[in-house]
């Protein structure tokens, strides 16, 4: 499920606590298939979560996710997560996660207004994140624009390839 930057997601919460390793999300050591990846992603964390996450959900997570490794998280979106909200998040992780764009974003104070299965609703245009059972919400950090252009065109290779057909090609797209 692509995330939509200009639409207001809502979702179930699965949360996690602070320095969740890449080890952990992408075990690739154990399991070199995605099919295979998918079947336990984070299961050292949430033993459930592999068999229990659905298309739609969102990964609330503390400080630091993503840490470790520059492992990247492209099996999160495969089971169906369709955002990532953390507290703060590991830089390399990031980087890698826009670049594939994986819709990741820092929302400092997102741990403390939401549990598991509750619901949260994204928009990212006016950001910020509520929890609609509490009435709770935090800010949301927007990125710069060139960023929204690699969420927007599907990737960091897709928007490089586009800004190379317009501006050496002269193609528009």
């Amino acid at each position: 499920m692509a995330f939509d930057l200009n639409s207001t997601l809502r979702g179930r919460v699965w949360k996690f606590g602070d320095s969740i390793e890449t080890d952990a999300i992408n075990p690739y050591y154990l399991y070199p298939t995605m099919e295979e990846l998918k079947l336990h992603t984070m299961e050292a964390y949430r033993p459930e979560f592999p068999r229990e996450v659905k298309a739609g959900d969102i990964l609330v997570a503390g400080r630091n996710f993503g840490c470790g490794s520059s492992r990247p998280g492209l099996v999160l979106r495969e089971v169906g997560i369709a955002v990532i909200l953390a507290e703060s998040v590991a830089r390399l992780f990031l980087r890698n996660s826009i670049a594939r764009a994986i819709p990741i974003f820092v929302a400092p104070g997102i741990c403390g207004i939401v549990e598991d299965d509750e619901t949260l609703e994204v928009d990212y245009q006016a950001g910020i994140v509520r929890a609609p059972a509490s009435g709770k919400s935090v800010a949301l950090r927007k990125f710069p624009s060139v960023i929204e252009q690699i969420f927007a065109a599907g990737g960091l290779p897709e928007s490089a390839y586009a800004r190379y057909m317009r501006e050496c090609v002269g193609q528009k797209n």
